[in-house]
């Protein structure tokens, strides 16, 4: 069909004596049902078939023109009795209700809340709050350095304020394990300088403040950012904290951590380096007591989780709600309390206090001294807990009807951190696991949230007291656990990198994982997130500028440097050789097309003798493999919008076109030298331009001009605006044309040329190096 329609044939008929495009027409019973007819058995109902059209005068981004829109909508005449357009149009006008609706979600799904979800919300909260309130509690004591109460306060308040704010309807947000060891490895630093600052404090300051940062990015609509940093950027963070937690829990776990209290003010032991040289050093000083029982709670947690996924793959579900972190909580306090291990000098938690529980002020005067120094830190947590929480959405919001919005989720964050703050308590973000497990137990609101911090809110005012014989060493086995299971997963990950020869990944993460743990986590993120922020510049401001080349016996043009060698296109090496004009590429494109129909029905047996070739030559010749370049010209192609960033990044390429013939050629290169007289810029993939690339754009064309260049513009995107930021630029009146509508060259609207080949026939004629006899073998055949 396609062979046909080259050489102007009309169809062939089918078999059964019907056109090609024949289509039974429908009864009058059919045009106003729109049922039974044949295509209709086939596509179903009338109504997912409408014609849009797009007037080309008024929107830019035109699909069609009206010719081909009227074939498109009088091809489905047959469906409907008329011709339906559908315009397209977007309401301006929305409700305060559906705003109030979209800012504060909790005002949507208090409505449509049935008291039939109460009960499963109920039992996820309180299954929740078996495994959180532990882990809680760990990560304010053995992670964070601050009192019990923080962590606790935490998981309470953080997840009834995102219940009223958040978007993500299964998400828990509470205390995080990286961020809490950015708060303790800030804490530990500062006060062994100044002993007789409270932690609360330096924590109440860093709440607020990193929800501060989040709530003016929600603000600021900076809600991109969880898509402009990489996934190895986070991974290099959680493998530096999951490695960080395992060391310091090592210390509390051998008994270390008074000897490590107990050094001078000058030796500073905060890094992970700075730790793990301390264990080296250290180790031999072990309490036998305390090393014996945080080691057996760690392979207890390790042999119990093991033991789950066993079961788990047994098919054995519901052994998923088992908390072995709380079980083994109670078992082992339970053994320090019938066995006296506070007696035999073995850390416990000892009674909790809440009289001094409080409302902190962060904007008091001494809490502001200390914001200049927390900032930094403070915008590391910040930024980590936003991460956290926008790869568990994302996860999540797979399942749901409407988009998460970053920007809204930025809000809610920050109000969150603001709210804790009041508290002293430790930042809540969301997290894939305890989200998930939320999920899976059939959590149908946020309500499953509330539940949970109510739940904690009344252990810790009620019940905190009843784990005083709960040893520290216990905890930091917790710790350990955590911190195996954040870098379980890297080793693939790497091992993913190197098979695919990731090097800018492999980067990031070994900058942003040898920064955190040689000096500290948040020196590491500002690390990562400068080298992908460099990266992600590096490509936004590198133009897609591309030299086309014919490929030679078709009218394909194509990249030569971006070819595929494995493709069975093309053989393995292609050599480029330069024709001295047009005249070789329409004979070249005449034995390609006879090479199909081998005979041309209505030219002279003289003319198929001359240009037919037998598939057994075309196999063997040497001029299908081959790229042929047309001499004293370039084509480039431009296939992306032009702005202020990557305009000047293509006039360099331009120039290195010029000089070397190819954008990947080395500059230190001999330069081709060779005299330039014409360029053909291929601008379909240009859709827009901005002011200042425009400016670049026409500084550039007027120097070809200056030069005695001819310009030539091929397969422009069809929108008014930038046909007319072209005309008002001056750049129009650049432009090279020729008159040859009797050569078969197309402009749709000059002068601008419809295709490539037809920007190379004006060329020719310019030149005028060939004769134009082989238009009449062109007519003949039907090709323009």
């Amino acid at each position: 069909m396609y062979v046909n329609e080259m050489l102007g044939k009309s169809p062939s008929p089918r078999k059964n004596g019907k056109g090609l495009g024949s289509v039974p027409k429908p009864t009058e019973r059919h045009r106003e049902s729109g049922e039974n007819t044949p295509l209709m058995k086939r596509l179903g109902s009338t109504d997912r078939y409408r014609t849009f059209r797009y007037d080309t005068d008024t929107e830019e981004s035109s699909i069609h023109d009206d010719s081909r829109s009227e074939s498109v909508s009088s091809s489905f005449n047959f469906l409907t009795s008329t011709p339906r357009t559908v315009p397209y149009q977007v309401s301006s006008d929305v409700s305060l209700k559906r705003k109030i609706c979209y800012y504060i979600p909790c005002y949507s799904w208090i409505k449509e809340y049935k008291l039939e979800y109460f009960g499963y919300d109920l039992l996820a909260g309180w299954t929740l709050a078996s495994y959180q309130i532990p882990l809680s509690m760990s990560f304010a004591t053995a992670v964070a350095h601050v009192p019990t109460s923080s962590g606790l306060l935490g998981l309470t308040i953080g997840p009834m304020v995102y219940s009223l704010l958040g978007t993500v309807p299964q998400m828990i947000v509470g205390p995080e394990a990286a961020v809490s060891m950015i708060i303790g490895q800030c804490i530990e630093r500062t006060t062994k300088h100044d002993p007789s600052i409270d932690p609360v404090d330096v924590l109440c300051n860093l709440t607020f403040l990193s929800g501060l940062i989040l709530f003016t990015f929600g603000i600021l609509r900076f809600g991109f950012l969880d898509n402009v940093l990489c996934g190895t950027l986070l991974k290099g963070f959680i493998t530096a904290i999951g490695l960080s937690m395992i060391l310091n829990s090592c210390i509390a776990i051998l008994g270390l951590e008074e000897i490590m209290e107990n050094l001078p003010p000058t030796v500073h032991v905060h890094s992970a380096i700075e730790k793990f040289l301390f264990l080296v050093h250290y180790w031999r000083e072990y309490h036998r007591i305390t090393a014996i029982v945080g080691i057996l709670s760690f392979l207890n947690l390790l042999f119990l989780g093991f033991l789950k996924k066993k079961l788990i793959k047994k098919k054995f579900k519901k052994v998923s709600y088992f908390p072995e972190i709380l079980f083994t909580i109670i078992l082992f306090t339970i053994f320090s309390y019938a066995l006296d291990f506070e007696g035999k000098e073995v850390s416990v938690i000892g009674e909790v206090s809440l009289d001094n529980l409080k409302l902190k002020n962060p904007f008091s005067s001494v809490n502001r001294a200390h914001w200049g120094e927390l900032f930094p830190i403070a915008f590391a947590c910040a930024i980590l807990g936003f991460f956290e929480t926008s790869t568990a959405g994302k996860s999540l919001s797979s399942t749901l009807e409407t988009p998460v919005s970053s920007n809204r989720e930025l809000v809610s964050l920050g109000v969150v951190g603001s709210a804790v703050s009041l508290f002293g308590a430790l930042p809540a973000f969301g997290g894939y696991s305890r989200s998930k497990l939320n999920a899976v137990l059939g959590a149908k609101s946020p309500v499953s949230g509330l539940c949970m911090g109510l739940t904690t809110l009344f252990v810790t005012f009620k019940m905190l007291n009843s784990v005083y014989y709960l040893p520290i060493c216990v905890l930091n086995s917790v710790i350990a656990v955590v911190g195996w299971k954040m870098i379980e997963e890297t080793p693939s990950e790497i091992k993913f990198h190197i098979r695919t020869r990731g090097i800018n990944e492999l980067v990031t993460f070994v900058v942003t994982l040898l920064a955190s743990l040689y000096y500290s986590i948040e020196i590491g993120v500002a690390l990562g997130c400068f080298y992908s922020l460099m990266r992600v510049l590096k490509h936004s401001t590198q133009s897609r500028v591309q030299i086309l080349t014919r490929v030679a016996g078709t009218d394909t043009f194509v990249n030569p440097d971006a070819r595929d060698t494995s493709t069975e296109s093309f053989p393995r090496k292609i050599d480029n050789y330069v024709v001295p004009g047009y005249k070789e590429f329409r004979r070249q494109s005449i034995i390609g097309y006879q090479s199909l129909a081998n005979v041309v029905e209505g030219a002279s047996s003289e003319q198929n003798a001359e240009y037919s070739l037998s598939n057994t030559e075309l196999k063997n010749s040497d001029i299908f493999p081959k790229l042929e370049d047309r001499e004293g010209c370039i084509i480039v192609k431009i296939a992306e919008p032009l702005t202020f960033f990557n305009a000047n990044d293509m006039r360099a390429r331009l120039k290195r076109i010029e000089l070397y013939g190819s954008t990947a050629q080395h500059p230190g290169a001999k330069s081709i030298r060779k005299e330039l007289r014409h360029i053909v810029f291929d601008l379909h993939g240009m859709t827009s331009i901005d002011s200042s690339a425009t400016k670049t754009f026409y500084e550039l064309i007027e120097g070809y001009h200056r030069r005695g260049i001819n310009v030539f513009f091929t397969r422009l995107f069809k929108s008014n605006h930038l046909f007319k930021l072209l005309k008002d630029s001056g750049i129009q009146e650049l432009l090279s044309e020729v008159d040859g509508e009797e050569f078969g060259i197309h402009q749709t609207r000059r002068p601008y040329y419809d295709s490539i080949l037809d920007a190379l026939k004006a060329i020719d004629k310019i030149d005028a190096t060939c004769d134009w006899e082989t238009h009449s073998i062109y007519s003949t055949i039907g090709i323009d």
